[in-house]
Parts: C-alpha cells; sequence; structure tokens
C-alpha cells in the first residue's frame, strides 16, 4: 500500500486519506492517541470529581482512605499516558512525515514527467506544477496534524458538554449556546490573521529574491563588474519595510484580538461557571463537579479558541490547495512517457508533409505547409534565423507535439500511431540546454541506454563501496592504486559491453584519457554536490552529453544547438568529431551557425515556417541565395 496521485477530486476528506496509505499503522495509530488523550481528558474530570468528593467524605468521616485509592492509582496512570502517550505519538507522527514527504515527492515529480509537453512550456500550469511539487509534503503534513488536533479537541470539548448534559441539560444548553461566539470570533480572527500574513509573505519572497542576487554564486561576476551593490539594496530595503510594516500591524492587530477574546472567553467560561455555582447551591450537582467542571470549563473555553477555531481556519484555508492539488492530479498525460525506450524498427525514412503547427494557446503559424523528406544513413542540417521553425521540428519528431496538420510519416507511418516507446527508440539527441547530472561520468553517460544498464549492479560493485574507499579516506583524491581498486577492475562487472561502448565513445570525443585522470576516473562524481565532486569546464560537459547521445541504439541522432556556448571554430570542429563517430546513422544538425554544415548531405533552409532552399552546400552556395549571403555574413567567424 502506498500514496499515488491518481486523476479524480481531492477535498477534505483526504487530509487523513494521503498519510494513511503512506503508512497506515502509525497514521491509525496517531488518530487513536488523540481520541484516547481526548478521552482521558475527559475521564480525568470524572476521577477528579469523584476524588474530591470522596476526599470531602473522608474528612467527614464518611470514607476511607483505602476507598480513594482506586481513584489516586487511576489518576496517575491518566498521567502517564498524557507523558507517555505524546511521546509515542511524536516518534509515530515522525515517521509518517518522512514517509509522506518521500512518498508524495516521488509521486509528484512522476506526475510532472507524465505531463504533456504543452502543459509544461505553459507557465501558468508548470506553475501550478512547481507550487504543488514544493509545498505537497509540506501541507498535507500540516493539514494531518491540525486534522488530529481538531479531533482531540473535538473529543475533549464533546465529553465536557456530556458531563455537562448528564448534570443538567439546561446547563448543557447554556453552555453550548455561550460557546458559538467563541467559535465564531476565533474563525474570523484566524481569517483576518492569515490574510494578512499571506500579504506579507510576498514582499518576504520579493527580499528573499534580492538578496540570493547579492549573495549566490552565480550572480558574483556581474555583481562586481556592474556595482549593482547599492541599487538591489535599496530595492531590498524597499520589500523589507513593507514586509515589517506589514507584519507589525497584523502582529499588532493579532493581539488586539487575542485580548479582547481572552476577555470575552473568559468572561463566558465566568457566565458558565456562574450557572455551575447555582447549581451547586440548589443541591443538583456535588462539590467534586462543580470544582472539576469548573477547571474543565476554562479549559475547554481556551481549546475552542485556540485549537477548534484555528483548525477551522486552516483547514479552510488548505481547501484551496487540494482545489489546486486536484487540477494538477487531473492535467493531461502523456502516455508512455515515464517508460523505457523500445527496440526501433529499422530506420527508413521520415517525411513532413503539409505539415503547419502553431503552439497551443497562440495564433502564429511556425510551420506553414513544411515539406522535406530524411533517408537513413545521411546526415542533415536545418539552418535559419531564429523562430524559423528549427527547434519546433526536433519537438515534433519526438511526439512533444502532436496537435499539428499535415502528415509525419516515418517509414510510411503516420507519427502519432507510435507509442512514446517506439518514438525514444528511434531518436536521440543533444539539446543546446543539456542536462549535466550530478552523478559519476559513467552514468551521465550510460544513462544514454538506460535499458541496458545495469543500474543496481553499477550503484553496488562501483558506486556506494567505491567511493566509501576511495571518497571517504581521501577527500574524492585516489592514486592510481586506489583508482584501479575504484575503476578500471570492475568496470567491466558492472556494465560489460556498455562500458567498453562508453570508453570508445569518449576516446572518439578525445575526453577519454581526461576522464581517465580525475580523481576515481569514470567513478568521479561532476558537480558541486560532494566533497569530492569533479566539475567539467563547458566543453568538456558537452562531450559528456555526446556521449550520452552516441550511447544510445536509436538510428536518428539530433543535435539542436548544443555547441552555442562555444565559439564558432570550437564548435565546426567538435562536429566534425561528431560527425565521424556517426557515420552509418541519421544525423540531424541544427545550428543558426553554419560552420559545421558542410558536414552535411543535404542542408534545408528555414524561413517563416518553410523550407525555402534545400541542397549541398557547395550547391547552396552556387546558387547565391539565401543559404550563400548567411554563410558569407558569418564566413570570417571561421578564420584562424
Amino acid at each position: 500500500m502506498g500514496f499515488e496521485l491518481k486523476p479524480k477530486k481531492y477535498d477534505l476528506r483526504y487530509l487523513l486519506g494521503m498519510p494513511l496509505a503512506c503508512e497506515p499503522i502509525c497514521t491509525i495509530g496517531v488518530v487513536a492517541q488523540k481520541v484516547l488523550t481526548g478521552i482521558v481528558n475527559v475521564l480525568w474530570v470524572l476521577v477528579e470529581a469523584e476524588f474530591i468528593d470522596r476526599g470531602v467524605r473522608l474528612v467527614m468521616g464518611g470514607e476511607t482512605l483505602a476507598g480513594m485509592l482506586p481513584l489516586l492509582f487511576a489518576m496517575l496512570l491518566m498521567v502517564a499516558w498524557k507523558r507517555m502517550g505524546y511521546s509515542v505519538g511524536r516518534i509515530m507522527t515522525r515517521r509518517i512525515e518522512v514517509s509522506a514527504a518521500y512518498q508524495m515527492s516521488v509521486e509528484a515529480v512522476k506526475k510532472r514527467a507524465r505531463l504533456k509537453f504543452r502543459l509544461v512550456e505553459d507557465e501558468k500550469t508548470w506553475e501550478l506544477s512547481n507550487r504543488i511539487s514544493r509545498d505537497m509534503k509540506k501541507n498535507v503534513w500540516s493539514m494531518t496534524q491540525h486534522t488530529c488536533n481538531f479531533i482531540n479537541g473535538l473529543v475533549r470539548i464533546t465529553g465536557v458538554f456530556l458531563i455537562i448534559f448528564a448534570q443538567s441539560i439546561g446547563l448543557g444548553v447554556s453552555c453550548f449556546l455561550l460557546s458559538v461566539p467563541v467559535i465564531v470570533f476565533s474563525v474570523i480572527s484566524g481569517r483576518k490573521t492569515y490574510r494578512a500574513y499571506k500579504e506579507a509573505a510576498v514582499h518576504a519572497r520579493r527580499g528573499d529574491y534580492l538578496q540570493n542576487i547579492m549573495i549566490d554564486r552565480e550572480s558574483v561576476n556581474e555583481r562586481a563588474l556592474f556595482s549593482y551593490v547599492d541599487y538591489v539594496n535599496e530595492k531590498w530595503r524597499e520589500q523589507a519595510a513593507k514586509y515589517r510594516g506589514i507584519s507589525i500591524r497584523a502582529s499588532a492587530q493579532k493581539e488586539v484580538r487575542n485580548g479582547i477574546s481572552t476577555v470575552l472567553t473568559n468572561g463566558i467560561a465566568t457566565v458558565m461557571v456562574c450557572f455551575l455555582i447555582a447549581e451547586l447551591g440548589d443541591g443538583n450537582i456535588t462539590i467534586g463537579i462543580f470544582i472539576a467542571l469548573s477547571k474543565a470549563i476554562y479549559d475547554m473555553i481556551d481549546l475552542i479558541h485556540g485549537n477548534i477555531g484555528s483548525s477551522l481556519v486552516t483547514m479552510a484555508q488548505y481547501a484551496s490547495y487540494m482545489k489546486d492539488l486536484t487540477n494538477f492530479a487531473n492535467m493531461e498525460e502523456q502516455e508512455g512517457a515515464c517508460g523505457l525506450p523500445e527496440k526501433a524498427p529499422a530506420f527508413e525514412s521520415l517525411e513532413f508533409r503539409n505539415v503547419t503547427f502553431r503552439y497551443p494557446g497562440t495564433e502564429r503559424e511556425i510551420l506553414k505547409g513544411f515539406s522535406l523528406k530524411i533517408e537513413a544513413g545521411k546526415h542533415y542540417a536545418f539552418v535559419g534565423e531564429n523562430g524559423a521553425g528549427k527547434t519546433t521540428i526536433t519537438k515534433l519528431l519526438t511526439g512533444l507535439y502532436d496537435d499539428y496538420e499535415g502528415s509525419i510519416l516515418i517509414n510510411g507511418r503516420e507519427l502519432r500511431e507510435y507509442t512514446q516507446g517506439e518514438l525514444k527508440g528511434i531518436f536521440t539527441g543533444v539539446y543546446q540546454d543539456f542536462a549535466r547530472y550530478y552523478d559519476t561520468v559513467a552514468n551521465n553517460i550510460l544513462l544514454g541506454d538506460i535499458s541496458h544498464m545495469n543500474v543496481e549492479k553499477y550503484s553496488e560493485k562501483c558506486g556506494s563501496k567505491s567511493s566509501e574507499k576511495c571518497g571517504n579516506k581521501s577527500n574524492g583524491k585516489c592514486g592510481s592504486e586506489k583508482r584501479e581498486k575504484c575503476g578500471s577492475k570492475n568496470s567491466e562487472d558492472c556494465n560489460g559491453e556498455q562500458w567498453k561502448k562508453m570508453k570508445e565513445h569518449l576516446a572518439e570525443l578525445g575526453i577519454l584519457d581526461e576522464m581517465e585522470g580525475l580523481p576515481m576516473g569514470c567513478h568521479t562524481p561532476l558537480g558541486k554536490l560532494d566533497a569530492g565532486s569533479v566539475d567539467l569546464s563547458g566543453g568538456q560537459w558537452q562531450r559528456v552529453a555526446m556521449a550520452r547521445c552516441l550511447m544510445s541504439p536509436a538510428p536518428v541522432q539530433i543535435l539542436d544547438e548544443p555547441t552555442a556556448a562555444l565559439d564558432p571554430v570550437s564548435e565546426s570542429r567538435l562536429y566534425e568529431e561528431f560527425e565521424q563517430i556517426s557515420r552509418g546513422r541519421t544525423t540531424i544538425f541544427i545550428s543558426h551557425r553554419l560552420g559545421s554544415t558542410g558536414l552535411a548531405d543535404t542542408i534545408f533552409v528555414l524561413q517563416d515556417g518553410k523550407v525555402i532552399e534545400s541542397g549541398t552546400h557547395k550547391a547552396l552556395m552556387e546558387r547565391q541565395g539565401r543559404y550563400a549571403q548567411m554563410y558569407e555574413s558569418q564566413k570570417s567567424w571561421y578564420r584562424l
């Protein structure tokens, strides 16, 4: 059993349902502890009342000391339960918190991975998914705590009212009516306080953003270059002043309301006690009941004000979160988005036939009657100005969007008839914003063929144990002897042929020696997370990304400006290396710089969503059309 985020309506009924799915035994245990603690508090009133009455009779000579011992023992047990039950409850709640945080985070990540790509690129829906993913574990856990506290308070209040009604129905009705204003005032007060702090939180977030600009590593160069410290500080002070002003006013108003509430609640409790005095004077209740109920009434009114009221407000606030959660859970998914690549059929051809496409919610046609044909085993280049539709083509090919007009045929079969797994098996690629995984060099590359990556065996033999031997004892710096233990000797045990292919691709891309020269060879963790991690240069990261692409057995490779950060000469050289490695595969190069286009068998020149020219570099230059103009304007970039 576990929590699973499904498309359905989520409302306040799921306050306990979601933690129950994550950790059923502990959730039931916590609810039972809260209910039992509430019952114990109610029983305390009866036991205390009887204890006082027997004490009075003992003084009067109508009771023995032995007759009071069972009550004293019962009171000791109840005190022990309150103490121990709280500790046991804390242990169980901590377990729920950890388990729920993990399971809910995983489900949120899975849901985001399954979303239709148009939702990923839509700013509003992606912000909603960000907010839900970020706040899910915190909000659901907070809702659970408030729900359990509400249950505990409700049991205690109900129990006290039952005792009062048992003594006198009229007294019970009077006390109930007197408690209603306390609940109403508490709810109103809680809502006003929440709205004020919500307004203040807007300025707090803005202030945090400005503060991060002043302290984070990514901004250090521009801070020094542009000297904008005083300017940003002034902006930060403005937001901080607004936050302080709202917070101070909200706190002051809250204290005023609390003061009024304290007077109101104590006044109402005093009136209730006056009713008890009248009942005591009439002989309708005993002195024990009077004393015990008087204390219980003050506790109950305070509980209504501080627990029930705030819990009701909080749960009402979380109703809007549950509405957002419902919208998130019901977002449209891409079937097979999380599945592994399937074995691809032999690739023969790819053809666009009169394809027209516009992004959802827009009127501009990115592709307009777009047509071309690609054949297996050749290299193609798509060139054109920004906005010409180059990257859009890759999104259509990989199935990220399928709401186009016209036809896209792979081996003569409409692309929309292929499953996501089949498309993943046909296409692989490297993009301009390629991922830099903070994992080992090997894992960064072997992920390219995840279907054949022996992750479990790799982690066991080459990952955690090796890292412990090499990283912890030497801060990530292994000598040749340690590297041999952590790297080369057991590398084939980890992924066998895949490891050999990885090293071949690294060698072909010219960085094998560099990677093996790292502290733990190809087992070196990359990034900035661990003490022993190593960060690569931009060019090294790009070659690692290309090696990952080459690991995939997919027959069609897409390079969508992954070298845009390189200078034109370096970009051309890297494309030349990749072209040599990719002999026999179908490759699509996308670039707005034309130094690499001479490698292509066919160059497609795009403008306004159409192919306006196509042919070899030589043929296009002889034509002296748009391509020749673009190339001549960039020619100087490639002169050494």
